[in-house]
């Protein structure tokens, strides 16, 4: 059993690494970004942290409990749907401009589906929503301090909105990338 949780976790997370790696390879390719692959023992930890501890704890809170409750009452649709627009809305900054704001919605909305899509493949295990969204976080994280110069001038739709630590998946090509792969997701579950 605890084998199955790892298995979950581990796919997970390479689902994340997978998406990572396209937007760097993206974002090296058009040279918006150079590699410097310097990593810190401290932002090393720091990204461990992240993906164990902010993967645990959103996604006991957002697939785990708020999915379960909105499931109960309106569904399962609707739970899916509605868990992603409070996800969504609970990590926005409303200090970013208007149009950034709607992409980083746009793009923290489609992840809320994929993972809760991931926990449904997943016979309702959270561990592989762990592992994703753990590592989406913990491996941003790494990437923004140490492995890769994001140039400042580099376009949002690549890159994402912010500017010190951007958010990949609020920019056009992340929000893509996202729409491809519930697609995906969908069409797997249907086929199972």
């Amino acid at each position: 059993r605890n084998s199955q949780f790892m298995l979950y976790f581990f796919k997970g997370f390479v689902i994340s690494t997978t998406l990572i790696s396209i937007i760097l390879i993206s974002i090296i390719a058009t040279k918006w970004g150079y590699w410097i692959g310097k990593i810190s023992l401290d932002t090393f930890l720091n990204a461990i942290f992240l993906t164990i501890g902010v993967g645990f704890a959103e996604e006991l809170i957002f697939r785990g409990w708020l999915l379960e409750e909105f499931k109960n009452q309106y569904g399962l649709k609707k739970a899916i749907l509605s868990q992603a627009i409070i996800f969504s809305f609970v990590h926005i900054g409303f200090d970013l401009p208007f149009l950034e704001m709607i992409r980083i919605l746009i793009g923290l909305f489609l992840l809320g589906i994929f993972l809760a899509l991931i926990r449904i493949k997943d016979s309702g295990s959270l561990w592989g929503c762990i592992g994703l969204h753990g590592g989406l976080v913990g491996l941003w994280f790494i990437t923004n301090n140490g492995l890769l110069d994001i140039l400042e001038d580099a376009p949002k739709w690549l890159v994402g909105p912010g500017t010190l630590n951007t958010n990949p998946l609020g920019g056009i090509f992340g929000i893509s990338l996202m729409i491809f792969f519930c697609f995906l997701f969908i069409k797997i579950l249907k086929t199972n």
